[in-house]
């Protein structure tokens, strides 16, 4: 009997510690100060909370990151003309991907507000970010996945690259470096039952037109496609298009546009279906290195996949 008093003891014992433990890290994790940093060009993390100090990486506008410590190092800088004031901080990555585990930064460039990581792509001459577009991974070429001249990238729903700001990070000397776009338009048929895009069939290319630099001849803006431009496209024959349609669709979308006269008739129509950057540095000794970014825009988010068909 006494020795199951002990055992139950025990037993009480162990449970009651494993529910503080339990407790605190619960703590532990709700209480994490979480935030993000809103440096345009990115935050130099440091080994020691000095500017001195080993650089240990950067870490890209809207990255998360976790306060651990405030070391009341104060610290003031200049920006742009003005005073931004703040102190050392330790910070710890909260990104699996990250390269670092735990490090300093300066916290004038960090906020509370829940910020997402700009769309960014990075090579050996320069880097390219994208103010207000989301991270997207850029689709392999399974022939070539080390190629990267040109890049496929596919944009959430509603998301475009109009007026936009185009940040260029160059990592080494350079002569100029120019940005320009252009667009690529397709048919797409939809009535009250079904939608159709006919993204691999023909096809209106724009010509390439160059950015506006403003600011340091680093930053661009892209420009909004006009509706005059967004709706050109290539003399088609529409028997052509009604026989594609009919083998590769079926019934329903050929029907859709059996009695149709011209491209301007309804169900049809012309939509803006790719989006292209093209970036041009030449660098101090006349080499130039050309990139060529594709966003293929989505075209179907307010259809019911069930009713939706590509060709």
């Amino acid at each position: 009997m006494a020795l199951n008093n002990i055992i139950n003891q025990n037993t009480r014992l162990m449970l009651f510690r494993l529910l503080v433990l339990t407790s605190l890290t619960l703590n532990l994790t709700w209480a994490q100060d979480i935030q993000f940093v809103s440096a345009d060009n990115g935050l130099i993390i440091r080994e020691a909370p000095s500017q001195g100090a080993i650089k240990l990486g950067l870490l890209d506008y809207g990255t998360p990151i976790e306060i651990l410590e405030h070391t009341n190092l104060q610290l003031d800088i200049i920006d742009g003309g003005q005073k931004l004031s703040g102190e050392w901080v330790k910070v710890r990555s909260i990104d699996a991907y990250d390269l670092f585990e735990e490090g300093y930064v300066f916290n004038g460039y960090l906020t509370e507000q829940v910020l997402n990581k700009r769309f960014k792509v990075t090579y050996d001459e320069f880097t390219v970010t994208v103010e207000d577009l989301s991270q997207q991974r850029a689709r392999i070429d399974k022939i070539n996945p080390n190629f990267d001249d040109i890049l496929f990238f596919q944009l959430e729903n509603s998301e475009t690259i109009e007026n936009k700001i185009i940040r260029i990070k160059h990592h080494q000397d350079y002569r100029s470096i120019e940005v320009f776009q252009k667009h690529a338009n397709s048919i797409a048929i939809s009535d009250d039952k079904s939608h159709s895009d006919m993204i691999d069939w023909q096809h209106y290319y724009s010509s390439w037109k160059p950015l506006t630099s403003i600011k340091n001849h680093l930053q661009f803006k892209t420009f909004k496609i006009s509706k005059k431009e967004a709706t050109k496209f290539v003399d088609v024959n529409l028997d052509s298009l009604k026989a594609v349609v009919k083998d590769a669709c079926g019934p329903s979308w050929s029907d859709s546009i059996k009695n149709v006269k011209s491209l301007d008739d309804s169900p049809i129509n012309i939509v803006v279906s790719k989006m292209y950057l093209r970036i041009l540095m030449t660098d101090i000794e006349g080499e130039k290195t050309e990139k060529i970014l594709i966003f293929e825009l989505s075209l179907n988010h307010e259809q019911n996949h069930k009713l939706y068909a590509k060709i």
